[in-house]
């Protein structure tokens, strides 16, 4: 019983997270263009990786997200890399240095790390075609579920 009830609620946190994703924008990195997860959600897997430019690990495991996206180049998976609670002049230092092959999203006030509980990075989470969360760790998985 105890199980089913663990089970239930991480299902439902991540429809919740979901919807309330559906409602924010944030800006990209680059062009300051707004992304809509909106617009996105519903259409294709999204893998979220969530960083700051202080975190080892988020640079450690920069090949790995690489090689995944390499192995799904073509099919209908987004990349993002939302830098959490640091401002564009930190993130520009950074990229000096180590580079991102897919797009980079601005969350300053941690509104998307806060909806999905992010509280330690890096944290990849992907989204499958509905908008649920199908994995979830501080590491990216191998492959994409």
């Amino acid at each position: 019983m105890r199980m089913a009830l663990i089970l239930f609620s991480l299902f439902f946190s991540a429809l919740v997270q979901s919807a309330d994703l559906k409602e924010i924008t944030l800006k990209e990195y680059k062009t300051s263009t707004p992304y809509s997860f909106k617009e996105n959600i519903g259409k294709k897997k999204i893998v979220l990786n969530f960083w700051a430019s202080w975190c080892t690990s988020c640079i450690e495991e920069l090949p790995l997200l690489h090689t995944l996206q390499e192995q799904n180049k073509g099919k209908n998976v987004e990349f993002i890399a939302i830098n959490s609670g640091e401002n564009k002049k930190r993130v520009k230092k950074f990229l000096r240095r180590h580079s991102f092959k897919y797009k980079i999203l601005m969350d300053p006030k941690k509104s998307v790390a806060d909806i999905f509980g992010v509280d330690n990075l890096p944290q990849t989470i992907i989204l499958d075609e509905n908008g649920k969360v199908v994995f979830r760790g501080n590491r990216p998985p191998k492959t994409i579920p």
